[in-house]
């Protein structure tokens, strides 16, 4: 029988750098067949190749070195299957239901005005299409790899708290190797995400939380972009950082903190 590798701070070290550099590698291999497949205009299709290609690399990256490991997918914040829907629903909530909330405020205090160029029917289904390839694209394959399997392997030697910011440092550096730090908005927004979406992995103790925030939040900052014109919206900026990122974050925040009452910042979770 095999002996089961030996979890010491070198050799997680040395997996987290390799899945790091490989998550890099997928998303250049991506970025490039994109830009070989797009025209100048916007193609729905080739959107949802690359996001199902990239769901699915990313998913033979994890499950390979979970196979090296001898490690198995529970133990990277994932439970039963029941639990993983609970949690996933749980993520879309307390972004949605904080989101509403804070655009109706937004709206009827005149800090933002929306126009919908779209009849409803329409923009519901390409609200739904969307939501579909953001889950493909972004929120399942960035979840895996930095709340999943990066998350548990430093939470294995670095409590919680110490955890998050650590994540948050990595894939700051990921997102600036894929080109995502593109704009001073981007700079700030994306580490500011990280530790979000740390927080709600953290609290809740499982990934698909977080992949259940990342999708819905991320999916409205996209059907709102001139790219899909749906929408002219006065304000933008306002209704991103009050409605879309503070409120949710705050109300989410407290929220998971009151159900999972005994999350202990200080717990490290040896694999």
């Amino acid at each position: 029988m095999v002996d089961r590798v030996s979890f010491n701070i070198r050799n997680i070290c040395l997996r987290i750098l390799v899945v790091l550099i490989l998550g890099i590698i997928i998303w250049q291999f991506i970025s490039y067949l994109s830009d070989i497949l797009t025209d100048e205009e916007y193609s729905l299709l080739n959107h949802f190749l690359t996001a199902v290609a990239t769901a699915t690399l990313t998913f033979i990256l994890i499950q390979a070195a979970l196979k090296i490991d001898k490690v198995s997918w529970k133990q990277l914040g994932q439970g039963t299957l029941k639990k993983n829907i609970f949690s996933f629903f749980l993520g879309l909530l307390i972004w949605v239901i904080p989101a509403f909330i804070g655009t109706i405020i937004s709206l009827m205090f005149g800090l933002v005005e929306i126009k919908i160029h779209s009849d409803l029917n329409y923009l519901l289904f390409s609200i739904f299409i969307l939501f579909i390839i953001v889950f493909l694209i972004e929120a399942l394959p960035e979840e895996f790899i930095f709340r999943g399997y990066i998350y548990r392997y430093l939470n294995a030697l670095f409590p919680h708290w110490i955890t998050v910011i650590l994540q948050t440092l990595l894939f700051s550096l990921f997102a600036y190797f894929i080109g995502a730090m593109y704009s001073i908005e981007q700079i700030q927004f994306l580490p500011a995400f990280a530790i979000i979406l740390g927080l709600v992995r953290a609290i809740s103790g499982n990934v698909w939380t977080s992949i259940g925030f990342h999708v819905a939040i991320m999916t409205a900052f996209q059907i709102l972009s001139p790219l899909h014109n749906h929408f002219d919206v006065s304000g933008l900026m306002t209704l991103k950082f009050f409605a879309f990122i503070l409120l949710p974050s705050v109300v989410g925040a407290t929220v998971l903190s009151f159900i999972y009452s005994n999350h202990k910042w200080r717990n490290k979770e040896p694999i």
